[in-house]
């Protein structure tokens, strides 16, 4: 991180106004999502400051506050949300810094399958505008339109298909529709359930989760799953053991729950892979070749 962003004025301003001082930020792990900045309180304690690495981004805070203040609310251990905003064009937010307990966390994805079912009983009361997608509020209206959407643009002039994201659109269809006749329970899914996430207050305290930037709405707890999926068998950036303690743990490890995911998997690959082509042209090519290893390697799973 350059100085000229680390010292732009508008960071002082927004720590000042929670109590604490740009005089020592210490950066820290943030991906590519976000710039993540510790900074100190005078009188005590310290808060994280973020705000997104791509200046294109969405603001997603409101609803990362929103969700992080719901889920506490029912029990599940969060960073409690300060402040966020804009500032010089630039969404922020502020929140208090959880110091981590450095003997880790045992048995981390359990941990998450366990998340991934308590989140989707947040009540969705008060809930910001922007964390519905597209389709709307009306969650059960939202999935079908959802659906009808994507079965819809498997025509004969898909342009994902002439640009090689699949093979066979008759096999496309028949991957998504059988979604149409599953039942699902419909709710809030924290959008990235991952070790990196949690946050360890000892052996015998539940871990905090954090990062609720990604929450969305969708069938529960498929929809975090959905994404354990494609980190196991599409970036094998996680082990098949880690997918299975989740799975065990959100209660879908069963084979015919294994063949739902791979259908909501393809689902999302496809539907991503569209927003960027109307959306972001400028992501089309790399979520293009996403989209076609992925529904290869997914395919391969069942």
């Amino acid at each position: 991180m350059s100085e000229d962003v680390i010292g732009q004025p508008w960071i002082s301003a927004v720590l000042r106004s929670v109590g604490a001082t740009a005089e020592h930020l210490e950066q820290l792990p943030g991906g590519a999502v976000n710039h993540t900045f510790r900074a100190d309180r005078p009188e005590g304690g310290a808060v994280v400051l973020r705000f997104p690495a791509d200046p294109r981004r969405e603001d997603e805070y409101p609803v990362e506050a929103w969700a992080a203040r719901e889920a506490a609310r029912i029990g599940i251990p969060t960073a409690t949300p300060l402040l966020h905003g804009v500032e010089e064009g630039v969404p922020f937010t502020v929140s208090e810094y959880v110091e981590p307990d450095p003997r880790g966390i045992a048995r981390p994805w359990t941990w998450l399958g366990a998340y991934a079912r308590a989140v989707g009983r947040i009540p969705l009361r008060d809930a910001p505008p922007s964390l519905y997608s597209r389709f709307g509020a009306d969650l059960e209206h939202a999935w079908s339109a959802h659906l009808h959407y994507d079965l819809a643009a498997l025509d004969g002039d898909d342009r994902l298909h002439r640009d090689g994201a699949y093979v066979s659109a008759d096999e496309m269809r028949d991957l998504i529709g059988r979604l149409e006749s599953e039942r699902f329970d419909l709710g809030l899914a924290h959008g990235d359930l991952a070790p990196r996430n949690l946050i360890s207050r000892g052996p015998l305290a539940p871990p905090v989760l954090i990062d609720w930037g990604a929450a969305e709405t969708g069938p529960t707890p498929w929809t975090d799953a959905r994404r354990v999926v494609e980190w196991a068998f599409i970036d094998e950036s996680i082990s098949r053991q880690e997918h299975d303690e989740f799975m065990v743990s959100a209660g879908l490890d069963s084979d015919a729950d294994h063949r739902t995911l791979v259908s909501m998997t393809v689902l999302h690959l496809l539907d991503v892979t569209r927003w960027a082509l109307e959306r972001r042209p400028d992501l089309y090519g790399e979520y293009l070749a996403r989209c076609r290893t992925g529904i290869d390697r997914i395919r391969r799973s069942q």
